[in-house]
């Protein structure tokens, strides 16, 4: 993005990554992570600032979280990245270097730089800069703090410096309400009966029910067929 070189003109932001416009914090929904949406809060409208780590397993919200919080922070005229590290082979470390002065930054998927020393070296004195500045920077990662495979032993301690909080993960109720959230999102209906059935057929991780929607999704458009138990048993089988 070009920058303003008038010496009045506000730090542009350097990047944004995804598109985050579609994930917003009042479209999560908490079940017991009430306190965890309370400090992103804080965070994004600048009350505070804090160096947070968000751990759970997959499926369960984190990267909706953070581009939320991203989308939030620029709603409220804070400058921010949203880094996606699943995309890290296309991503050079070096613009790790011009993020020290934003007021948010938000690292996605943590676990991606186990073996990536640059990336590991670079996010520590990332999180140094924005420390110093009293920025704001969340990152998120599928272990805790002390299991996380990174190589620095710097950047493992940094995760525990501030703010650590696991995301709980939904109970079977909560996990219904998503799936009838996430499928209006897509413009189509889950029926009560549709939805006990993938609870009951399905892995319970909550990630591994929205693969298998995005799928009821994609062959119900393709084959123009109306979406029941028949149908989602045939593509589950």
């Amino acid at each position: 993005m070009p920058s303003d070189s008038s010496p009045n003109a506000s730090p542009q932001i350097p990047f944004q990554f995804g598109d985050f416009q579609k994930n917003d914090l009042a479209s999560f929904l908490p079940g017991e992570n009430q306190e965890l949406l309370k400090l992103i809060n804080l965070i994004t409208t600048k009350e505070a600032a804090h160096r947070l780590y968000l751990w759970g397993e997959t499926g369960n919200g984190k990267t909706h979280l953070l581009q939320a919080a991203c989308k939030q922070a620029a709603d409220n005229d804070l400058h921010v990245a949203y880094i996606p590290l699943k995309e890290l082979t296309e991503l050079s470390a070096e613009m790790l270097h011009d993020l020290g002065e934003l007021d948010l930054v938000c690292v996605d998927d943590l676990d991606c730089v186990a073996g990536h020393i640059e990336w590991q070296q670079g996010l520590t004195w990332l999180y140094n800069e924005l420390r110093d500045n009293n920025h704001s920077m969340i990152m998120s990662g599928n272990k805790s703090a002390t299991t996380i495979e990174v190589d620095i032993e710097d950047l493992k301690s940094r995760l525990a410096w501030d703010q650590v909080n696991q995301i709980k993960s939904p109970d079977d109720e909560l996990k219904k309400e998503i799936l009838r959230q996430k499928a209006n999102a897509r413009s189509f209906e889950l029926s009560d009966e549709v939805i006990e059935y993938l609870l009951r057929r399905v892995d319970r991780n909550l990630g591994s029910l929205i693969t298998i929607l995005d799928k009821i999704d994609h062959a119900s458009l393709v084959e123009k067929r109306k979406i029941t138990i028949p149908f989602v048993k045939e593509l589950i089988n």
